[in-house]
């Protein structure tokens, strides 16, 4: 992610600004919205007579896309709509069982993936609308889809598929749109929406699967998704960006500004208020949850002091706002895992601040190193904080899977690995006093290499999934940005007001003829529109 801004009042004049876009380009129109003089000039050029600089305000309009491109959104989300409607009204009923005392806790997983998720992606300076709108759209659409997809997983010892709704499949929905949000952060402002539509209508298929392959036959512990929702995100994304552009991306339009960094760091204030919720919403018993907020707060502390002081070590005494936003989150990434084990507190600090230090480097030298030499473009940089720390959540989820014991957790063990229930008539089932079956009789060890396995799937199917979605997007049936002009501009798909994207330039000296000249072209334009 570029953290580099673009000096606009520097520009020459306008019939030096405005360059011959390519025949492959959209071109763009130069429209004079105001004119202001400045009497006073600092530095009046030598043989100008003092002559006052007029600065004029200038708006580059992208045109409206023609053709039948045009009209593949609407057709996408109407026609998915109505399908969803007719696919709910044949296989879904309300549950009998209705609890909704995890209700407060699903509205903080609903201000994550709406709030937290759509102001962080703000910091582009020309992308706001597509920033939380498409993220909106995307939270809408999936929540839709993986009811459905999950339900029939669900369902599939039925043969005709039914099944119920309740608000544990709404959070279960969450969590899967979050993990299509994380895609999104690494191609934000690369894709039109119908594409992004595609994405998620393959990815939610794909992260589904791989959650049920892990949690579901594998029996692996993920209480916080680390793994199935953090890193399987970054890694589709990833591939899908590499697949879909295979060169790389690099517009000057991909920067910040001062505003839209405050607005991304509002994303990133409700993000740390609503994680805790986020890594203990699917535990169970008092105890467990208890432990899940306790381990997330230690973490995502740490990994935010740590990365204040790694990134003023790497500005020589300056903070970057780039790692502020992103890796001072990355501690509850990396805890997510285990963050209901009994791990005492020192633990996720530890984890917290190593997540917070290869987060930092990741933003400062990895994000650099993967866009020029694999010419790899990660918009919002998600293998620094989501991938990076995906990974540490896997490996330490082994680690304390291979060291936790009965003496330790009693039969809670069995709550959170079912997996290691001794099998039926064993010593163990006999001494322990189960009353639990289906069992496995795993070791510790041998759970701990389930981890690391059910790490490898994910990696595997992400990757996969990824790399046919992108080259699948590369079709000629879907609306391909251009670099230099559509990309990270939401002009090219939102109407914007007069004030969006202006642009100052000045002349000196400021002619009658020229100003006859501009004057002529603003009315033809008018007459144009």
């Amino acid at each position: 992610m570029s953290n580099s801004t673009e000096n606009n009042a520097a520009s020459p004049l306008l019939s030096s600004q405005v360059k011959e876009d390519s025949k492959h380009e959209p071109k763009t129109t130069p429209v004079i919205i105001a004119s202001v003089i400045n009497k006073s000039p600092a530095k009046p050029q030598h043989g100008s007579n003092d002559q006052p600089n007029e600065y004029r305000f200038v708006h580059q309009r992208i045109p409206p896309r023609t053709g039948s491109q045009k009209f593949l959104l609407p057709i996408l989300l109407i026609g998915l709509q109505i399908l969803f409607i007719v696919l709910f009204a044949l296989f879904t009923d309300y549950s009998a069982k209705t609890d909704n005392a995890k209700y407060p806790a699903y509205e903080s997983l609903h201000a994550i993936a709406l709030l937290g998720f759509g102001f962080i992606m703000t910091f582009l300076k020309r992308y706001g609308y597509g920033s939380i709108g498409f993220n909106l759209l995307l939270v809408a659409f999936v929540i839709q889809w993986s009811l459905l997809v999950r339900g029939w997983f669900s369902s599939s010892t039925d043969v005709k598929f039914n099944f119920e709704i309740n608000l544990e499949s709404l959070i279960n929905a969450d969590y899967t749109a979050i993990a299509i949000l994380v895609t999104l952060g690494a191609l934000l402002g690369k894709t039109s929406l119908s594409q992004l539509i595609i994405v998620a209508l393959i990815e939610v298929v794909a992260q589904i699967t791989n959650e049920f392959v892990n949690i579901k036959v594998l029996n692996v512990h993920d209480i916080g998704f680390s793994l199935h929702v953090h890193l399987f995100g970054a890694l589709f994304g990833l591939a899908v960006s590499k697949f879909l552009h295979f060169n790389g991306v690099n517009s000057q339009k991909q920067a910040p500004v001062y505003h839209s960094d405050l607005f991304a760091l509002i994303g990133t204030l409700f993000l740390w208020v609503y994680y805790p919720s986020f890594n203990s919403l699917l535990a169970t018993g008092s105890d467990r949850q208890s432990r899940s907020i306790i381990n997330t707060i230690a973490a995502i502390s740490a990994s935010c002091m740590i990365t204040f002081g790694i990134s003023s070590l790497a500005g020589k005494g300056k903070i970057n706002i780039l790692h502020v936003q992103h890796a001072t989150l990355a501690g509850g990434i990396a805890i997510g895992s285990i963050a209901d084990l009994k791990i005492q507190v020192y633990v996720p600090l530890i984890v917290g601040a190593l997540a917070g230090l290869l987060s930092t480097i990741g933003y400062k030298y990895v994000d650099p190193f993967l866009s020029r030499v694999l010419k790899l473009h990660d918009t919002c940089s998600v293998q620094s904080l989501h991938g990076l720390s995906g990974l540490i959540a896997g490996i330490v989820s082994a680690i304390f899977a291979a060291t936790s014991s009965f003496t330790e957790y009693n039969h809670e063990l069995y709550e959170i690995y079912p997996a290691r229930i001794p099998i039926v008539n064993s010593t163990e089932y006999f001494e322990q006093g189960i009353i639990l079956k289906n069992g496995k009789g795993r070791t510790g060890f041998e759970q701990a290499g389930f981890q690391l396995i059910s790490m490898a799937i994910t990696i595997g199917i992400s990757l996969v999934a990824g790399s046919i979605t992108g080259l699948l997007l590369r079709l000629p049936l879907f609306e391909q940005l251009s670099e230099d002009v559509e990309m990270f501009d939401d002009e090219a798909q939102w109407v914007t007001p007069d004030d969006y994207a202006l642009k100052l330039t000045f002349a000196t000296p400021y002619s009658d003829q020229d100003k006859r000249a501009d004057e002529n072209q603003a009315k033809n334009e008018d007459s144009k529109v």
